[in-house]
């Protein structure tokens, strides 16, 4: 698919069947997966190459931060899925010269799809390259941003139900509420580690272009990119911090659940224990001895009993007073 926006925020889109008009004024070109036709038709309207899928997913920065005859190659990983349960991050390629911005990419993402209708909005100027480039980073900042708060918002409820439930009060359905925090943290904990990884992967490539962009980038926008340069590194800080209250939530459960087990645990033994007395003496009298004078006792029977139930409360007086019960 194929995507274009003019310097007036026109958008036009289509297919390798049904191509968009490559005029001259375009200053965005969008690749969402695209095939061979597509890609081929955008180089030759660009005069350069772009990079292929598998250059996208190399490790090394300099494979992904490079500048060839003056145009910048910057790839970063970009968020997806943040609303789902699996979330992921995807590598996205910026093609940057004075003209024009093109990006290839192989998943759909937010910022992307509300381009178009933000620099309509937002910018009452004709579009440039570099002014589309710094309202795409600021779309996928305000993000993860909007990740970021939704994960504090959990992470409250989440202390809020931990510290809510009695640690020495065995309970199953607190026990499974704890079990179900452990698996919301983990989620958490995954949702965190990618976007820590965005942040530090745009925070590279905004400080390549800066190093790099000095010579045709206009003058009024170099501070709004270190505007968002802070922003980025802000929300990293955010994270460690998030990510330590996680790890204190994570251990505060884990003991809750271990206090809660040993809870069980310890009201089958005091169990066990009540009722040892008056098994011990049932097995006295459940002997098979001729010779038992009790046998033949006119009270024998109901002497036992009465007994087997004093033996029974005295182990519960004697808890119930050292208070184990």
């Amino acid at each position: 698919m194929v995507r274009l926006i003019t310097p007036q925020g026109q958008l036009s889109e289509g297919n390798a069947d049904n191509l968009p008009e490559f005029t001259g004024d375009i200053v965005f070109l969008d690749l969402l997966n695209p095939v061979k036709p597509e890609e081929l038709a955008a180089e030759k309207w660009l005069g350069h190459s772009l990079p292929t899928r598998e250059e996208m997913e190399e490790i090394e920065e300099s494979s992904r931060l490079y500048t060839e005859n003056g145009i910048l190659y910057m790839t970063a990983w970009v968020p997806i899925g943040l609303d789902t349960l699996v979330p992921d991050n995807t590598p996205v390629s910026f093609v940057l010269s004075k003209q024009c911005l093109a990006t290839v990419r192989y998943a759909d993402s937010q910022p992307f799809r509300i381009l178009a209708d933000q620099a309509k909005r937002q910018c009452s100027e004709e579009l440039t390259s570099d002014a589309i480039f710094l309202l795409l980073i600021e779309l996928i900042v305000a993000r993860i941003a909007d990740a970021l708060q939704g994960i504090e918002a959990d992470l409250k409820r989440v202390s809020r139900e931990v510290f809510a439930v009695n640690p020495h009060k065995a309970d199953a359905n607190a026990e499974r509420t704890l079990g179900d925090v452990v698996k919301l943290l983990g989620r958490r904990s995954a949702l965190i580690a990618n976007v820590r990884e965005c942040l530090v992967s745009l925070n590279r490539m905004l400080q390549f272009f800066l190093n790099n962009s000095a010579t045709w980038m206009r003058s009024g926008l170099a501070t709004q990119f270190r505007v968002v340069v802070r922003d980025v590194k802000s929300l990293d800080e955010y994270t460690n911090q998030q990510t330590q209250e996680m790890t204190f939530l994570l251990d505060s459960t884990l003991g809750l659940i271990s206090i809660q087990q040993n809870q069980i645990i310890k009201i089958f033994t005091v169990a066990s224990v009540l009722f040892m007395p008056p098994t011990l003496i049932a097995s006295i009298y459940g002997m098979n001895f001729e010779h038992m004078p009790e046998l033949k006792s006119y009270i024998g029977y109901p002497a036992v009993i009465i007994l087997m139930i004093l033996s029974a409360i005295g182990p519960i007086w004697f808890f119930k007073r050292k208070g184990l019960l």
